[in-house]
């Protein structure tokens, strides 16, 4: 009888750990309820300033992008081997 009370016990408590460890990390709401913001609110988002604006280095145009990005590598590199190397 204690042998089985033992095994009854040991399954309660392995079903019922993961189902108490995933409850226990959901962000708390006081109505218990999903909040989804307004129109308005995510406009007010998108517009603020925590996204930053797109790169303007390089052009819309895609050949004239790889092109000034090949440049740009080549100028890195320069860069790069100045510092590694004074008589190359």
């Amino acid at each position: 009888m204690r042998r089985s009370l033992c095994l009854v016990t040991l399954g309660v408590l392995i079903a019922t750990g993961p189902a108490l460890a995933q409850q226990g990390n959901q962000p708390f709401t006081p109505s218990g309820e999903i909040q989804v913001p307004s129109g308005p609110a995510i406009d007010r988002m998108l517009d603020s300033n925590t996204v930053p604006s797109p790169d303007k280095e390089f052009s819309a145009n895609d050949a004239k992008a790889i092109q000034q990005m090949d440049q740009r590598a080549k100028r890195i590199d320069q860069e790069v081997k100045k510092g590694i190397c004074n008589g190359c």
